[in-house]
């Protein structure tokens, strides 16, 4: 079976598929990297230092950023606080919810296709689940405004016809880029992540190629993204005979390409375009989306972007029954979570990972969903049904959820010199000398916020015995490698020529660097023909 084939099975959920999708209907109105030398623990005196308060942090609070969930309704939050996860989503944007302390809630920019009186598409799109994008009174912008840098997701499974954003992926092109260029011009630090499609197979990925490729004719640059998005679900998109089911074609993409539902018949599950119900939780089909997305960001130039995968889990009631004759009880699924979670955390490729982030391939992850409305009975929801916000109690996966969550703690906190300044000056004369300031950004690439100052030292020397000074950079860097601090420190007295430099971080990584003082400059001639 070859490895596109783990990428491209799949399986049939007729109105399985509908229970997460109508979840959010019915929400609607709620919600160049330098070499890394080994670093010395021995930090010597200190000549001068400086703070730079720099952080974007979150906060202190003990969660892991790696692990989030999906949640409908408030009564969930006290549920959140036990499983320690440090992101959450309702597939809207509400900020008077009441998340947890130290929980990142990531609002969502909602979409479907504007139509006109005959109900056909006009190429354009409408907003759906937020205020219109204005800075006057009761619009977005004041929202924004309020709530500096947090990540938005712009879209939900635009891919998907009628039951989710449902735009074709040139007017998705269109509709990202007036929300980046809205939400940027109000918060420039806030982060932007593109909508998660509903999976990763060959048709999906096309849906990518074809926003990619408008938006650069569009606006003559390339897609401006600051987060990577999937999800992964194993579903078919289409039968033999042509109709859409499961996952459905992604929109505006060759329907020759889509994935084959297996009609239940077990001899197909080893066709390369077919998915089974059986294979619903393989997670050699679950890894292969890991790396087509990681391959695919490469291809276009993004490895060094953050990646999530902002919605996952799996779909079918406990009693469904696969080709094979098995169910899919609270065992099964509780196995493919630990499963899930083990490849997530160690999943790692220095070909296609995040460099900053050790090379994993996903920095965050989410889980659909605590709670099963509007479908009480979902296989993947991590409580019972009759939960109140005080008394709840967790299903098999939740508890199996919590039990992981306790297992990982204390979660760990690590800082990582990402880069350093190549700065350059001018004296002013030949024999004189200057200050230059030099820098390094810094992020932790660990599982929580933390707590104490990041010291940063700068040398003269790949020895580590001639200071130039340090940079602390305050507490509460964020995790998971989204955001980044910056240490600087002035050196003086530099004479013309080429001077390196190394900076190391506290308990980390050392970088080397370079500053050029009265640098030459040739001038070539012109030639016309």
């Amino acid at each position: 079976m070859n490895r596109y084939k783990q990428l491209l099975r799949q399986l049939s959920l007729g109105t399985f598929l509908l229970l997460p999708l109508l979840a959010l209907v019915y929400n609607t109105s709620q919600f160049a990297r330098a070499k890394t030398i080994e670093a010395n623990n021995a930090v010597p005196s200190l000549d001068h230092t400086t703070t730079i308060v720099e952080t974007n942090s979150t906060t202190a609070t003990p969660v892991s950023c790696r692990y989030g969930v999906a949640s409908f309704s408030n009564d969930d939050y006290n549920f959140l606080q036990e499983l320690g996860i440090g992101w959450a989503l309702n597939f809207n944007s509400n900020f008077s919810l009441n998340v947890p302390d130290g929980v990142e809630y990531a609002p969502m920019i909602r979409f479907k296709p504007k139509l006109d009186t005959q109900g056909k598409r006009t190429g354009d799109y409408i907003l759906t689940n937020t205020l219109p994008l204005t800075n006057d009174p009761g619009g977005l912008g004041p929202v924004i405004a309020a709530n500096p840098g947090r990540m938005w997701l712009v879209g939900n499974e635009v891919d998907r016809v009628f039951w989710q954003d449902d735009l074709m992926p040139d007017v998705y092109a269109t509709a990202y880029h007036d929300v980046y260029e809205f939400i940027k011009g109000i918060d420039p630090s806030a982060q932007i992540a593109v909508s998660g499609l509903v999976q990763v197979t060959p048709g999906r990925l096309q849906y990518l190629d074809i926003v990619w490729d408008t938006y650069l004719q569009k606006y003559g640059v390339p897609m401006p993204v600051d987060v990577w998005n999937m999800h992964i679900y194993i579903l078919p998109e289409i039968k033999e005979d042509g109709t859409w089911v499961g996952a459905a074609v992604a929109l505006g993409t060759d329907e020759s390409i889509a994935i084959l539902e297996s009609g239940n018949d077990p001899n197909k599950c080893s066709l390369d375009n077919v998915y089974c119900y059986a294979e619903h939780d393989d997670m050699g089909i679950f890894a292969d989306q890991v790396v087509a997305m990681r391959q695919w960001m490469k291809d276009h130039g993004q490895q060094n972007k953050p990646l999530i995968l902002s919605e996952y889990s799996m779909l079918y009631p406990n009693d469904y029954i696969d080709e094979f004759g098995n169910d899919f009880a609270p065992a099964r699924i509780k196995q493919f979570m630990l499963d899930s979670f083990d490849y997530l955390e160690t999943a790692a490729d220095t070909q296609l990972g995040y460099p900053v982030d050790d090379y994993r391939l996903v920095q965050q992850w989410l889980w659909f969903a605590v709670d099963g409305l509007p479908d009480p009975d979902g296989s993947y929801k991590l409580l019972q049904n009759g939960y109140t916000l005080t008394n709840y109690t967790p299903t098999l996966i939740g508890q199996t959820f919590v039990d992981e969550m306790n297992g990982k703690r204390p979660f760990p906190t690590n800082a990582v010199i990402d880069r350093v300044s190549y700065p350059t000056a001018q004296t002013i004369t030949p024999t004189g000398t200057i200050s230059a300031t030099i820098g390094a950004t810094v992020y932790n690439n660990g599982d929580t916020a933390m707590t104490t100052p990041i010291t940063v030292t700068f040398y003269t020397d790949a020895a580590k015995t001639d200071t130039i000074g340090t940079s602390v950079i305050a507490s509460g860097l964020a995790g998971c490698t989204r955001r980044a601090g910056t240490a600087q420190v002035t050196w003086d007295n530099l004479s013309a020529g080429v001077h390196h430099y190394w900076a190391e971080v506290e308990g980390g990584n050392t970088v080397a660097g370079v500053v050029i003082i009265n640098p030459t400059q040739t001038y070539l001639p012109l030639i016309k023909r």
